[in-house]
């Protein structure tokens, strides 16, 4: 009987630590993945938030994409997305997504269905030099920027300033 106890208390031990290393493995992932998001610097979003860069919080996690994106292997980065956040005050951010692609062709398809989509539901104005082709779709519901240049496609949600998201796309297409 003590024999059987223990060996299942050997089990749970190796399954908890187990658990534990894989949490591990998620935080250094987290961590790691703030340098998918250099593209705009602390100075840079202290600048556009109007806060000190003492006060900003980074952080980056994988989107979710279809299984068969992954299968036929869509991506060359998996998609993420980049938050930069004030943590005196959680109204101050800056959001966007990042998607990189291993054809520059599935870029610009899903670059059209997005401008399409947005249109649906919005005013979409074309936004001149930057990239390859950007747009701006904004009402009084939402804005948002998203910007193609090559096998790079970059969606701006926050802040919601129309020169602001520039200057964000500007800054993260820089650094492809």
């Amino acid at each position: 009987m003590k024999l059987k106890q223990l060996i299942q208390l050997t089990t749970i031990s190796i399954l908890f630590l187990g658990l534990l290393c894989a949490n591990f493995k998620t935080l250094a992932s987290e961590t790691n993945g703030t340098k998918r998001c250099s593209g705009v610097t602390f100075e840079n979003a202290a600048t556009i938030l109007a806060v000190s860069t003492n006060d900003l919080h980074k952080s980056s996690n994988d989107l979710m994409v279809s299984p068969e994106d992954l299968q036929k292997k869509i991506y060359k980065i998996h998609p993420y997305n980049c938050t930069i956040r004030a943590k005196s005050n959680f109204l101050k951010f800056i959001t966007y997504t990042t998607y990189v692609y291993n054809d520059p062709g599935q870029a610009r398809i899903d670059f059209n269905k997005m401008r399409e989509a947005f249109g649906s539901v919005s005013k979409v104005d074309v936004v001149p030099d930057i990239g390859d082709e950007a747009f701006w779709a904004g009402d009084k519901r939402f804005q948002r920027m998203v910007a193609i240049k090559g096998d790079v496609l970059i969606d701006v949600l926050n802040p919601n300033d129309f020169s602001l998201q520039k200057r964000i796309i500007r800054m993260v297409l820089d650094k492809f």
